[in-house]
């Protein structure tokens, strides 16, 4: 299993306007999470890439407004609701899921800053991942 923070895949902006398809970012630094999650959209044909933290996040992502970013909540460095602020500012902002396995008066706790995200609990079940992309 991969443990880095870079991408799993790396996506230039030329090939994604060229191929026309979504990417499924997720950000998540529980590695068997986040090689569950991106196997699971693999295995649907969907085009997903990973990182450990919000901060590889940054460096290596460019998400469009068509895109789908599955960001938990508790990360380490950058925290994934300071990482949800972030992407809700840009002026073509991609979908923003979060995903927690968090009490959910602590997830409520991180999110009132920031405007309506809808919130995945973990244990993760496929249907509710899928309802987001």
């Amino acid at each position: 299993m991969r443990q880095s923070a870079a991408p799993w895949h790396f996506v230039s902006l030329a090939t994604r306007t060229t191929l026309g398809f979504v990417v499924i970012y997720i950000v998540e630094d529980d590695v068997s999470v986040r090689d569950a999650i991106s196997r699971m959209f693999e295995s649907l044909d969907l085009y997903c890439t990973a990182f450990a933290d919000g901060e590889s996040f940054l460096s290596h992502a460019s998400p469009r407004v068509d895109d789908v970013v599955f960001v938990d909540l508790h990360l380490p460095g950058l925290a994934g609701s300071d990482l949800i602020e972030k992407m809700a500012a840009l002026d073509e902002a991609p979908q923003i899921v979060a995903i927690s396995g968090q009490p959910l008066w602590k997830i409520e706790r991180d999110l009132p800053k920031i405007s309506p995200t809808p919130v995945v609990r973990k244990p993760l079940k496929e249907q509710d991942l899928l309802a987001h992309v």
